[in-house]
């Protein structure tokens, strides 16, 4: 980055070339409390969305801009954006797993909205279990607190049992990203730290319409799984309860 130089501007001389930011900037389209500097990543962050569920961007090329475009995002800014000092108080922070909520960000005047957005929040100790997922892309940025985050390439899907190399594994706190697809990172698991700990999520899901169902998760025994050749988990899929039981509270 150039001496002087804010990561606002930075972002917006990177979207700058897109038709659909330019056009919203001209017209002004996205008003009220979402300040100017934020109409270029919330219309990029549309546009993304729209192209992978349109099948016009693929799903490990929309984790890569998802993620080059969130890095960025000022924290404050998308905090602000989600409203986040309001819906925080009230979101439950179950004692074995995660609570959610919606956190939708402003929408766009014309534009259909494709993809979801949430708020997720975790008490410290606790845990959103390892699981894996097919048919969406999911893109999450902490908010506040830290995570041991944990992520295992697919590597092959067996009737009782997923073979994963792990790929990520550390501490995140607020403003670390990261994000799943079926072809990339497609497992993770996220131990609050420090807690109360919180994420923002963007998901898109019927990535492949052909599949007949719009998403689908996979649970599975990380700790307990058997050693391969060359790294690899053979990791035993199991129910939500027993993956409850077994990672939801540290």
């Amino acid at each position: 980055m150039l001496r002087g130089t804010s990561r606002r501007e930075v972002l917006l001389q990177a979207l700058a070339g897109h038709a659909l930011v330019r056009t919203l900037l001209s017209r002004d389209a996205l008003a009220g409390p979402v300040k100017a500097e934020a109409q270029a990543w919330l219309s990029r962050t549309h546009e993304l969305c729209a192209d992978v569920r349109g099948r016009k961007l693929a799903p490990r090329e929309w984790q890569r801009q998802v993620e080059a475009l969130f890095s960025h995002v000022p924290l404050p800014d998308l905090l602000r954006a989600i409203d986040a000092d309001r819906l925080k108080p009230s979101l439950e922070l179950p004692d074995d797993r995660a609570g959610a909520m919606s956190a939708p960000l402003p929408r766009i005047e014309g534009l259909p909205r494709v993809f979801g957005s949430k708020l997720f929040g975790l008490a410290q100790g606790r845990a959103v279990v390892p699981h894996g997922h097919q048919n969406m892309v999911s893109m999450h940025v902490v908010l506040a607190g830290a995570f041991h985050l944990r992520h295992f390439e697919r590597v092959e899907s067996q009737p009782e049992h997923l073979v994963l190399r792990p790929s990520i594994d550390r501490i995140s706190g607020p403003g670390d990203l990261s994000s799943i697809s079926d072809q990339h990172d497609n497992v993770h698991w996220l131990v609050a730290t420090k807690g109360p700990a919180y994420t923002f999520d963007l998901i898109v899901d019927r990535i492949d319409p052909a599949l007949g169902f719009a998403w689908k998760i996979d649970h599975v025994d990380v700790d307990g799984a058997e050693p391969l050749a060359g790294g690899l988990l053979r990791a035993r899929r199991i129910e939500f309860e027993e993956a409850l039981r077994r990672y939801g509270k540290t």
